[in-house]
């Protein structure tokens, strides 16, 4: 009987070895997990927050025309905008836009964007907010402002001209 608790002595000791081990193997993958997913929210959370061009090529960088369809969500949006090379990510675009003073502001229609504007620019531009250099969109109002301010100006230029051959004609 004595052989007997020896064995049984040595097997308990191998099992609790064994479980110290495997205790110590699951802590290592436990802190290992907790690292990477570290890692990745810090990656995703840095490029949410930072406000420099997905790729300029040259300091002015490149006109890109974007079409947003009636419907499209700001995922949609931030896929196409991928696509033309003008984001890194269509996910993180979402959550820029959803961050930003223009959530649920993205109108549809054709956009002219550069590769050289940060995202807050081209959210600016897509609501509508910044239309400088933008083809006129369908809408009616658009348009009217646009003709009224040019009828004006033309409407200038003739009564200069009348004013000053009027002061020659009298002198």
């Amino acid at each position: 009987m004595g052989n007997k608790k020896k064995k049984d002595r040595g097997y308990r000791a191998a099992v609790a070895g064994a479980k110290g081990i495997i205790k110590v193997l699951i802590y290592i993958v436990v802190i290992l997990l907790i690292v990477l997913v570290g890692r990745m929210a810090y990656s995703f959370g840095y490029l949410v927050f930072d406000q420099r061009p997905a790729t300029v090529v040259k300091e002015e960088g490149d006109d890109v025309t974007v079409v947003v369809k009636e419907g499209d969500t700001a995922y949609d949006v931030g896929k196409t905008l991928v696509e033309k090379g003008l984001s890194e990510n269509a996910l993180v675009f979402w959550v820029q836009e959803q961050l930003s003073d223009y959530k649920d502001k993205i109108r549809p229609g054709t956009y002219i964007l550069n590769t050289a504007d940060n995202v807050d620019e081209m959210l600016a531009i897509l609501s509508g907010e910044d239309t400088e250099g933008q083809p006129s969109q369908t809408e009616e109002g658009t348009e009217d402002a646009s003709g009224a301010e040019e009828s004006q100006d033309s409407s200038e230029a003739p009564q200069e001209g009348a004013d000053s051959s009027q002061e020659e004609s009298q002198q």
